[in-house]
């Protein structure tokens, strides 16, 4: 799935790179948790891996695809297209309802409505499956997000990440409002949705106590060959 060759990014004006990761690989439908403590490169590595920035020396590879050899707007179709983000802070849009903002997942991506289509499912009836599998009810889905607690919201977030059968989730801080037993439910719930869409996620926290929940552990503090 990711291939992470001889990577070294360095951003503009600082003496020495931020990142230096000699290989890293993950696999289809792996569970992988990234953990670090803060500076220590994850949202770097995250923007890398999103294609939004790009490696000075080295290579990352996505489903066989060489992002640095894309253009700026290749790249954001491939995001658009392979990788559905659960953000810290969710990025949800608050004048719009839940079921409004999950289908925002596809209209940036042809692929991801053409996905649907081979289903038999169009993008209305799959936001409101992946919401109603996630914990929204049907009256919170036409309620403005704002009115939403943090749970809910985060769980919008996740059905928006999903729609269109994205193959690559990328989780960043999601958990990072939530109480312990909240936590722990949502967790368990992304993996529900993962294995029912054949998606691998790469969940990222400074939290390494949520480690063993996840297949395989990956320190970036370890891999990083740049020491902060």
């Amino acid at each position: 799935m990711i291939q992470i060759s001889d990577l070294t990014f360095n951003w503009p004006g600082q003496s020495k790179p931020t990142l230096h990761i000699n290989d890293l690989q993950i696999q289809q439908g792996e569970r992988l948790f990234l953990h670090g403590p803060s500076g220590s490169g994850k949202s770097t590595l995250l923007g890398l891996l999103a294609g939004i920035q790009t490696p000075q020396q080295g290579s990352i590879t996505i489903l066989e695809q060489d992002l640095g050899k894309l253009s700026d707007a290749k790249r954001d179709k491939f995001r658009a297209d392979h990788i559905g983000t659960i953000f810290q802070n969710f990025n949800l849009l608050p004048y719009l309802s839940p079921i409004e903002n999950v289908l925002l997942g596809c209209n940036f991506s042809k692929r991801r409505v053409a996905n649907l289509k081979r289903a038999n499912i169009s993008a209305q009836n799959q936001a409101n499956l992946l919401l109603e599998q996630l914990g929204i009810d049907q009256t919170t889905r036409s309620r403005s997000v704002s009115e939403l607690s943090i749970g809910q919201q985060q769980r919008v977030a996740a059905a928006r990440a999903f729609i269109g059968q994205p193959e690559l989730i990328i989780a960043d801080e999601p958990t990072s409002a939530l109480d312990a037993d909240n936590r722990d439910i949502f967790i368990k719930q992304l993996f529900e949705q993962a294995t029912h869409y054949q998606a691998t996620i790469l969940f990222v926290s400074h939290d390494a106590s949520l480690a063993h929940l996840f297949d395989r552990q990956v320190s970036l503090k370890e891999i990083n060959e740049v020491k902060q």
